[in-house]
């Protein structure tokens, strides 16, 4: 089969496929040849194993035509993920300015609480030192009912 006689394109063929082809309409597998023709001798092309010149219902697609497809849809995916990736990027710094944002507030709430805990240990003090006159009064208070 490597020495089939083709010069025919691919646009002759039924179902047209984008890059390197994998299969055949028919199910087979698709296997890569070499044309020995006049007019194309030595180039490589796609084809089933059951195709012919004849019967154009099976594919045949050539090798260096394939492959430009497929470089043209990587390059279609690049651009896209060029897109993505910038996308990204603008996400990244929004998220970072938010992130930065959010530290800040951060540092604000644990300023507020320690200034909350300074407070709440001088109302502490405080407290026990209202408790210990109240003490000393109701001890005055006493001695002094006792005594009078």
């Amino acid at each position: 089969m490597s020495s089939v006689n083709s010069s025919s394109v691919s646009r002759d063929r039924v179902a047209k496929q984008r890059g390197i082809p994998r299969r055949c309409n028919c199910g087979k597998a698709v296997s890569c040849f070499t044309s020995r023709t006049v007019e194309n001798p030595g180039r490589l092309f796609h084809s089933c194993p059951l195709g012919s010149k004849q019967d154009k219902t099976h594919l045949f697609k050539w090798t260096d035509k394939s492959v430009v497809e497929e470089i043209e849809d990587f390059q279609d995916l690049f651009d896209v993920l060029l897109v993505d990736n910038s996308e990204f990027q603008k996400s990244m710094g929004a998220a970072e300015s938010m992130m930065k944002c959010n530290n800040s507030k951060i540092e604000e709430m644990e300023n507020a609480i320690a200034q909350c805990e300074e407070k709440t240990t001088k109302c502490i003090r405080e407290l026990r030192i209202i408790k210990a006159l109240f003490l000393c009064c109701l001890v005055v208070v006493f001695m002094y009912l006792i005594f009078a």
